[in-house]
């Protein structure tokens, strides 16, 4: 690492997206990743420095944030989590004079609002766990004294995706969704992991980013009727069944129930027997007809996009490969 290089604190670095972060950043010049997690990798990255830290844990945030000059927020989890290592973050920066944060948050934060969505619209105020503490999350990073950078991204998919690759592809592949008719007609506001870091590290270069927040979406989204059927076609889950708003009805009715011997299978080592519950909060999303406008993003992020094909390629290759 030459003297001239800006050490970048990437907190969540072994997650989905920040493990995409981290390999993004280690290819930019000037740029040196400070990649942390509770538990290390198995395998070095190279350019990249590991070090051992509890995102909730405060003393822990600080010891990694001594010596760098940026910083990446890409802790995922519960709400008490979220909420715990962005404040975190925020004061380790403080202490360690942190010129700028990037700030992961989500289109969540929106709630369940409709239409073309500008980074300016109102935030939600309720609608459940997730969108409360990402909410709450914005709030904590508007009290940094530094510059920060707020990163609103639609549903990321992609290699290694648990939510909009894995699971989509299981439910698929078992006829328990497919097209959906009416039910399935919500704007689908997908981009891949590798655009999210891209964006991330467009976020931390660009000096007129400072103090903004911006959409992370597709330019031309479809609806989620069209993702369930080229995707399912890309890994073979054919033909496309189509899916009646009775048999969706009593997946809703069987969400709740579901989930319950999901967790309780899981403490006797049987989740893998459990059935997957669709959750009612998938169910209204893809109803919702909400449209993420990209333009600021594009406007004055400018990072480079993934083509959809090849984005939806990579997901079904990877998917393939999993059990």
């Amino acid at each position: 690492m030459s003297s001239a290089s800006q050490n970048v604190l990437v907190i969540g670095a072994n997650g989905f997206v920040g493990r995409a972060v981290v390999r993004h950043l280690a290819t930019v010049p000037g740029l040196h990743p400070v990649a942390t997690a509770r538990r290390l990798p198995g395998a070095a990255m190279p350019g990249v420095t590991w070090k051992l830290c509890d995102a909730t844990d405060p003393a822990s945030v600080a010891a990694a944030a001594e010596g760098c000059d940026y910083a990446v927020n890409c802790v995922a989890g519960r709400a008490e989590t979220l909420l715990a290592a962005t404040r975190n973050l925020c004061a380790a920066a403080e202490g360690a004079g942190i010129r700028r944060i990037v700030h992961l948050s989500s289109m969540a934060t929106y709630g369940d609002a409709t239409g073309l969505i500008e980074e300016s619209h109102k935030l939600a105020e309720g609608g459940g766990w997730y969108t409360e503490a990402k909410v709450a999350c914005e709030a904590i990073m508007a009290g940094f004294s530094g510059e920060r950078v707020i990163l609103r991204p639609g549903c990321i998919h992609g290699p290694g995706s648990d939510q909009w690759t894995y699971r989509i592809g299981r439910l698929l592949r078992q006829h328990r969704i497919g097209d959906l008719g009416p039910a399935g007609d919500g704007v689908c506001n997908l981009i891949p992991n590798e655009d999210v870091a891209a964006a991330v590290v467009a976020a931390l270069q660009r000096p007129e980013a400072a103090g903004e927040a911006f959409n992370l979406g597709d330019p031309n989204p479809g609806t989620w009727n069209d993702y369930f059927v080229r995707f399912a076609r890309a890994i073979g889950a054919v033909p496309v069944t189509r899916i009646s708003a009775r048999w969706l009805k009593l997946e809703k009715l069987l969400s709740i129930p579901l989930k319950a011997a999901q967790i309780g299978a899981g403490r006797v080592k049987l989740a893998a027997l459990a059935p997957e519950p669709v959750p009612r909060s998938l169910l209204r999303l893809w109803r919702q007809d909400i449209q993420l406008d990209h333009r600021k993003a594009d406007a004055i992020l400018g990072f480079r996009r993934t083509p959809p094909d090849a984005a939806l390629a990579a997901a079904a290759a990877w998917f393939k490969t999993q059990k």
